[in-house]
């Protein structure tokens, strides 16, 4: 069964800030939501340690990420593996130009779980995919929409 889930969030930045970040794919691994750890095994690819709860159920994954396309400034694609070969999935980000300082950045997912676990937690997983997944591009957009807050005394 194919779980989707699409989020896109207008930002009062531009595109090329919002792609500098992007670009870095280790900047948005630790925005996953259940981010414990990343490992770079090459340019393209790496393995990310996450865990994950849902209600009672509490999961460690190792998921195998590659990325498969990355086309400046607009587009990162890119796919995904658990070690135990029964989750996979792919995704992309999309960065478009509202105005000159204005930007749209869309997040597309699909996930697929293979097995009797996966048939059976399928309607959970698909019903939090949705959230997950606006919680990871809220906290990808986060870092750039921060503002140092610290006042100088005089």
């Amino acid at each position: 069964m194919m779980l989707k889930a699409d989020y896109s969030l207008n930002m009062n930045l531009s595109t090329s800030d919002v792609w500098r970040y992007l670009e870095d794919w280790s900047n948005w691994a630790k925005q996953v939501p259940g981010y414990q750890t990343h490992k770079n095994v090459s340019a393209l690819d790496s393995i990310w340690e996450l865990h994950g709860k849902a209600g009672t159920i509490t999961k460690d994954l190792k998921l195998y990420v590659t990325i498969t396309e990355m086309t400046s400034p607009s587009t990162v694609q890119f796919r995904f593996r658990d070690s135990e070969e029964r989750c996979f999935g792919s995704g992309c980000f999309e960065l478009s130009d509202l105005s000159s300082r204005s930007s749209k950045l869309t997040c597309l997912l699909e996930l697929e779980l293979k097995g009797l676990t996966g048939k059976m937690s399928a309607p959970l997983v698909g019903s939090l995919l949705p959230a997950l997944l606006e919680k990871f591009v809220q906290r990808i957009v986060r870092p750039l929409t921060e503002t140092d807050t610290v006042a100088l005394s005089l």
